[in-house]
């Protein structure tokens, strides 16, 4: 009798779980190791791009070896290789840093006029209630230009983050749809991710990203989720686990 009870309440269960299926929480920035790590050549980590799916639907970061900038939208993740273009990544490819979210947007801008990336960077700064807190930044519309990067597949023994980006590849766009997708973060978080603002771009067709270098949007639109949750993953891999680094400011250039 009390296994046949325990069975119709497993069944109950099940079945309110399928009907009921957990809440994703939104604007809560999920991450998987801290951008120190990867400044100081930690560039093996252990997450999956099919678990990280799991946490957000928007973000960025990068794969092992950093072979490419990593672009997520929509739930989607894709991989921009020295060629410029954006692909869908396999299920079992890993990460060795990546930040992401489950979007939903607190505030929109409407732009109706040609902006600059320095001008759009102070508009949001004139924007954001605080300058402590973390936020998600989604920039869609029509694009003048863009100007995007990225960097070449590395092998071990590993060079710091600093001497790879000497080496990236530089490509730029004109009159392209897109969205700019990343995040602002505040001082205080300087080593464990990238402090003020980090960006990558998609184009609508699929064709065209990276890390955004530059643009000048012709019009559109942005999007700013308030995070005020921040959960982070450290890897297990003996990359991680036997590189010594220290705190330093992370070197991304933006040009």
């Amino acid at each position: 009798m009390k296994k046949q009870l325990k069975n119709i309440l497993l069944f109950f269960f099940i079945l309110f779980s399928i009907a009921h299926p957990q809440k994703k929480e939104t604007n809560v920035l999920y991450q998987y190791s801290v951008i120190n790590a990867l400044s100081a050549g930690v560039y093996e980590g252990d997450l999956n791009v099919n678990e990280l799916k799991k946490f957000g639907n928007f973000g960025l970061g990068t794969f092992n070896n950093i072979d490419g900038e990593m672009i997520v939208l929509d739930g989607i993740i894709y991989q921009v290789k020295t060629d410029g273009v954006p692909i869908e990544t396999a299920k079992n490819l890993l990460s060795p840093f990546a930040a992401v979210t489950f979007f939903k947007s607190d505030t929109t801008i409407e732009l109706k006029t040609p902006q600059t990336l320095q001008k759009i960077k102070e508009l949001l700064d004139a924007a954001l209630p605080s300058e402590n807190y973390l936020y998600a930044i989604k920039i869609s519309g029509k694009f003048q230009k863009v100007k995007t990067r990225s960097v070449p597949k590395q092998q071990q023994p590993f060079p710091d983050l600093a001497s790879v980006i000497k080496k990236q590849v530089t490509f730029e766009k004109d009159n392209v749809n897109g969205t700019v997708i990343g995040f602002k973060m505040p001082e205080f978080i300087d080593g464990v991710n990238v402090k003020s603002y980090h960006f990558h771009f998609l184009s609508s067709d699929k064709h065209f990203g990276g890390h955004l270098l530059d643009l000048v949007l012709d019009k559109g639109k942005i999007e700013i989720g308030v995070i005020k949750e921040f959960r982070c993953q450290l890897p297990s891999t003996k990359n991680y686990t036997e590189t010594k680094f220290v705190k330093e400011e992370c070197y991304l250039p933006n040009k």
